[in-house]
């Protein structure tokens, strides 16, 4: 067996009405706050007030930027070897680790289905795919020795999903690929 397999592939988290609401809350806010500090000023009659509106409003115009772009996030899936490991990748400019694993000490791999999630009982699921709960995720369950019964719900494409392929084992490649096949 080749040792030096690798795959990589990125996915974005797609974008929910959840996303637009917070991107009009933060909007609000960058507008909101300076408006209300310069109204005070002007009601006040305090001039030196509309200088820190202003100065706020800059940094609200950057921060708000800053936190909005932060709400782009991909997933870096990079397999080498029997060696699975998940990124986080947010806005481009920061990567976090989400989770390394051996794919030959899977305890399951599976089809996403909400049945199937409710009936095994997760201590913990990192969801990294582009949507949260879609029939083209998979799921992979290990146990970690910090966490107990964890799930891996990702989204490989075909072609990952056939360099994984060898590193199963029988029982995982047996019940995923054979009996799609009937």
């Amino acid at each position: 067996m080749d040792n030096t397999t690798l795959y990589e592939q990125v996915v974005r988290r797609e974008r929910t009405p959840k996303h637009g609401l917070t991107v009009a809350l933060i909007v609000l806010g960058v507008i909101g706050v300076p408006a209300i500090i310069f109204t005070i000023s002007i009601v006040a009659k305090i001039p030196y007030l509309n200088i820190v509106a202003l100065f706020i409003f800059a940094l609200a115009i950057y921060f708000g930027w800053y936190l909005i772009t932060s709400l782009n996030v991909e997933y870096e899936y990079a397999f080498l070897s029997s060696t699975l490991r998940v990124d986080k990748v947010i806005a481009k400019r920061r990567r976090k680790k989400v989770v390394k694993l051996d794919v030959k000490r899977l305890d399951d791999f599976f089809p996403y289905s909400d049945k199937e999630m409710t009936a095994r009982h997760f201590t913990k699921v990192y969801h990294c795919g582009s949507k949260e709960f879609s029939d083209s995720n998979y799921v992979a369950a290990f146990h970690d020795e910090e966490k107990g019964k964890c799930a891996l719900v990702f989204a490989p494409n075909e072609e990952f999903l056939e360099g994984m392929k060898p590193y199963f084992n029988a029982d995982i490649r047996k019940k995923l690929f054979f009996a799609q096949k009937k």
